[in-house]
């Protein structure tokens, strides 16, 4: 396998997490373009525009060519051809070039970003990939509520780290900024779709409004779900992890090798409690 050819996506989805981290590694490459910008090839085969003034998403993209690569290896496994999917929290686009390329021609996705920068960035690298034809981006939060606007919290250096904040707080200008974003439902963006197969949420902690504003979605679409939680974002963790399992009446955590496996609430509450999970919602044992 030559470093000078792009990594065909068939030969992502056959490898374990060490065979993927290798071959990616073999083929980044990156070149700065100005104005705190780099183009960089990730996953050894898509270009990917992000800011290098980003010390954490950025600099591991730069160096690394991948990102989480357990999550990445999921959705490789379990995106197919023809599918709807919606990328919550989309950043400078890494899993949705992804997302994209595994729905096809045929499939269709929805990108969710609500910092302007971060999905300036994301519109480029769709873009550039060739995948405007299948993507729509929405440039807002998701929440609760259908219509409105809130305050987001954005750090200069850790721009996916942006998250709601109350209205009334104040932001040191050294660390970060505010902007106001609209708001809106899962539902509502998702209403004319006639199948939505599968969702990736990532949300820093507005999971739990997200979830709330996406029940329609689930009940008529019974979408895989893989979303972000960790007990300390939340005021009731145990009451939130209840209604997570209640949509298919079991819960799995994504494992660091990319497998969903069985976990327990009470090993979200204790041995996983200060940790980032990824927990995956399926009717069906994912691959």
């Amino acid at each position: 396998m030559s470093s000078s050819t792009l990594l065909h996506l068939h030969e992502l989805m056959a490898f374990d997490r060490y065979q993927a981290e290798a071959a990616i590694l073999q083929r980044v490459t990156s070149a700065y373009l100005g104005d705190h910008t780099a183009l960089v090839r990730v996953l050894g085969r898509y270009k990917l525009y992000i800011d290098t003034r980003d010390r954490g998403f950025g600099s591991h993209i730069l160096l690394d060519g991948f990102w989480e690569i357990w999550l990445t290896l999921f959705c490789a496994r379990n995106v197919k051809r023809g599918m709807t999917v919606v990328d919550v929290g989309a950043n400078f686009g890494y899993y949705s070039v992804l997302l994209a390329e595994l729905a096809g021609e045929e499939g269709r996705l929805f990108a969710v970003e609500p910092n302007p920068h971060a999905a300036d960035m994301l519109g480029r690298s769709i873009e550039i990939n060739g995948l405007s034809g299948r993507t729509r981006i929405e440039r807002a939060a998701l929440g609760r509520s259908a219509e409105g606007w809130a305050p987001l919290y954005v750090p200069h250096s850790e721009p996916k780290n942006a998250l709601i904040v109350p209205e009334g707080f104040t932001a040191d200008a050294g660390q970060g900024k505010i902007v106001r974003v609209p708001v809106t439902t899962l539902d509502r963006l998702g209403s004319a779709s006639r199948r939505i197969d599968f969702i990736k949420i990532d949300a820093e902690g507005a999971e739990e409004a997200i979830f709330e504003g996406m029940q329609e979605t689930i009940t008529r679409h019974q979408p895989v779900i893989v979303v972000e939680f960790n007990a300390a974002r939340y005021a009731d963790p145990g009451g939130f992890i209840d209604r997570l399992t209640a949509v298919y009446g079991t819960l799995r955590r994504l494992d660091f090798s990319g497998k969903a496996v069985p976990v327990q609430r009470s090993d979200l509450l204790s041995i996983y409690a200060d940790d980032d999970c990824l927990l995956v919602l399926s009717r069906d044992e994912p691959a």
